[in-house]
Formats: structure tokens, sequence, C-alpha cells
């Protein structure tokens, strides 16, 4: 099953704009479109076919507005997630927050690095994949309590970050 993210997201009261390119797929498009339409979400959810970050630059353009909040969950390899987070960057509302997917990678570390640099704050969540958040504003991240039965390590890139809940 495809949309499992946006899924949890539109649950929680949020309308999406989901860039992706495997949308451009008739049975990706359709899993997706069938999971979010049996969570009665399908209709606070734009699926758009696409690759970041032209299209998101373009769908910007589209809808003349900009985002409080973004995930970003792509290409793993460098430097796709830091050009995302680059053309994202100017594309968030002045109060916004910005989630990162698999930190586990260093390459998706990138992003969250940029944005730390440039000032955002940010906070590590220890879970499988390892989440991150940066936020600008009149924003507060949610909480996150790891699971106090599993020894968590964070990998060596990420050690400068503090963890939410530690």
């Amino acid at each position: 099953m495809w949309g499992w993210s946006a899924g949890y997201l539109a649950l929680g009261g949020v309308e999406l704009d989901v860039i992706d390119p495997f949308l451009a797929r008739e049975d990706v498009y359709e899993s997706v479109s069938n999971s979010l339409r049996l969570a009665n979400v399908l209709e606070s959810v734009n699926l758009v076919a696409g690759y970041s970050p032209q299209r998101v630059e373009e769908l910007a353009k589209e809808l003349q507005h900009k985002w409080s909040l973004i995930f970003i969950d792509g290409d793993h390899e460098a430097p796709a997630l830091l050009n995302d987070t680059i053309v994202c960057e100017p594309l968030a509302e002045e109060d916004a927050l910005i989630l990162f997917h698999d930190l586990t990678s260093p390459d998706v570390a990138q992003g969250l690095d940029y944005l730390k640099e440039k000032g955002w704050n940010t906070i590590i969540y220890q879970t499988m994949q390892i989440m991150g958040a940066a936020w600008r504003g009149n924003v507060e991240p949610v909480k996150h309590q790891p699971d106090p039965k599993i020894n968590w390590n964070l990998p060596k890139h990420l050690e400068h970050y503090s963890v939410s809940g530690l």
C-alpha cells in the first residue's frame, strides 16, 4: 500500500499537496488514491506526479501560496534532499515546520543541517528511521518520547542535535 505518510497527516486534519514521481504510474496512483479514499481523506490530498525540486517550484507558482508544513521524504542520494530543502525553504511560511524522514542517511541529514545553519530551530525524533524537524516563527513541534525499551544510539552525523524526549 502506498500513501501511508500522506494518510496519517490528512487524518490529522492537514490539507496536503503530495508530489511524487511514482504517482505518474497508474498502479501507484490508484493504490494511493484507494488508501486515501478508504481513510476518508482523499478530498484533502492533492496528488501531483512529478519530480522535486522542479515540480515543487511549479506547484507553488500554480497555487500562488506558501506552505506552513513541509514533509521531505525523497531521493536519499546526495545532493537530492539538500536541493529539495533549498527549494522548499523560501516556499515556507514565516511560521513553518519542515519534517524530514530517514535521517539515518547522512545524505538526507544534509537538508536538516542546511536549515540549522540558516537559523532554524531543529530537533531529532528517535524512531526506526529517525525523523527530524526544523521550525521557525510561531510553531512548536510535537514532543515525542522514544520507546524506553530500545537502546537508542544516534549515528555520528546526528550527534550535534537535540533529541525530543531526552
